[in-house]
């Protein structure tokens, strides 16, 4: 994270390029401490340069969505990204690469992999293409140790479940353990009011999104702790004003180390969580942002 002294929580987001944070820099008037991108692994290539290079030159700390997948196929049916392939050692060849494109970067970038595990929508979820729910911890340890048999020593591994939900799998039996992991983190959105696929959400404070979470959380682990995915639609309300008060909450909630705002549109609902083009939901970022207190 930033270099102390430094304000708490730490703010950032994710987004589809540096143009994007560019924009956002620009909108706001901040500069995010953290940047997300999404990472595929049928891309079959090493870590962009280029990319941590100017995210670096941003001042702020790259993190990488690693996802074991090809978003271009079947979203949960893909044999190639089994938990058991993982395992089995069948993308070793391409982990290795992508390791050793970071090791030699002289600063520490976070690797949130295989996020949203407990849920249903992606080809290493549980209950899912074939896996099963003890396969998710070997998995991960796979993973986790061949950067490390590697001396790679410059990662920080964020595990990431989404929120619980009626029919999630518990965050206890997917958890890998504090020796392989370094900060944990949890995703949710305020939907607003609408029906997406048979679903009918309705409008959600900071708070109903996340607390039974934090407190599963909690009850298995004291790592640092993230909101690793948030966004607000301005479906049934205002995301000007949703966005305000969550960073108006945050001082009073110790236990959250950062947020990162997905800053992307999501094609498939058409819902645009994107401050940056809403002026009064960027007033209430920059507000925000710099309103936090210092931590020395």
């Amino acid at each position: 994270m930033p270099d102390q002294p430094t304000q708490r929580p730490v703010l950032g987001i994710s987004a589809g390029s540096v143009t994007d944070l560019d924009r956002f820099i620009t909108a706001t008037g901040t500069r995010p401490e953290v940047f997300d991108v999404f990472e595929q692994w049928s891309r079959d290539r090493p870590l962009d340069r280029k990319l941590a290079e100017s995210v670096a030159a941003r001042g702020a700390r790259l993190s990488i969505t690693w996802e074991p997948w090809d978003p271009d196929a079947s979203a949960t049916d893909q044999p190639d990204y089994t938990l058991a392939s993982i395992v089995a050692g069948a993308h070793d060849r391409y982990i290795d690469m992508f390791a050793a494109s970071i090791k030699d970067l002289p600063y520490t970038v976070t690797i949130r992999l295989m996020h949203e595990m407990n849920g249903n929508w992606y080809p290493w979820s549980v209950g899912t293409n074939g896996n099963q729910v003890a396969q998710f911890v070997p998995a991960w340890m796979h993973v986790h140790d061949r950067f490390a048999a590697l001396g790679v020593t410059n990662v920080e591994w964020l595990w990431a479940p989404n929120a619980l939900y009626t029919g999630s799998a518990p965050f206890g039996p997917l958890y890998p353990g504090d020796d392989h992991v370094d900060a944990v983190g949890v995703s949710n959105y305020n939907w607003g009011e609408q029906t997406r696929g048979g679903f009918t959400t309705h409008w959600r404070t900071f708070g109903s999104l996340f607390d039974a979470s934090i407190a599963a959380l909690r009850s298995i682990t004291d790592r640092p702790l993230w909101i690793a995915e948030i966004g607000s639609s301005d479906r049934g309300g205002s995301k000007a004003e949703w966005l305000a008060a969550m960073l108006g909450e945050l001082p009073n909630r110790p236990e959250i180390a950062g947020v990162v705002w997905f800053h992307h549109v999501d094609r498939g609902t058409g819902v645009d969580w994107r401050i940056e083009p809403d002026p009064d939901a960027a007033t209430a970022w920059r507000t925000g942002f710099h309103a936090r207190p210092t931590v020395r």
